[in-house]
């Protein structure tokens, strides 16, 4: 699934000292709609998480075990065919790094959370 959402993204990430922005836009085939649900896809809110975790592995430029979610917010259904645009920052506090996450859709805001990340192998 990691590659499927990789292979999702419209341009290479915006990295920027501790920060990454990525933009997707997963097809109506995407394997990640399957069953979820039939007739109405959404983006299940593991796959958003994901998908920051993913974003975080490349702002940080190594594997990053995922650890918990904080204070997540899911506000708004997200769509085939549409831009989802995910930016986080990350800083390292007692050896986990705490990922600040928004996941919007233009102007509208989609999802926020707080990723708890350790550095890593990813299991």
């Amino acid at each position: 699934m990691r590659a499927a959402i990789r292979q999702s993204a419209l341009a290479p990430a915006v990295i920027t000292a501790e920060s990454g922005e990525q933009s997707y836009c997963f097809a109506p085939s995407f394997l990640g709609f399957s069953g979820h649900f039939p007739d109405y896809p959404i983006l299940p809110a593991i796959l958003q998480v994901v998908m920051a975790q993913l974003l975080a592995e490349e702002t940080i430029g190594e594997p990053l075990q995922f650890l918990q979610v904080e204070r997540a917010k899911f506000t708004r259904q997200l769509r085939p065919d549409e831009q989802i645009d995910v930016t986080l920052s990350c800083k390292e506090q007692a050896g986990e790094l705490h990922c600040p996450t928004k996941i919007s859709v233009g102007s509208a805001a989609a999802a926020s959370f707080t990723l708890l990340l350790r550095r890593g192998d990813v299991e």
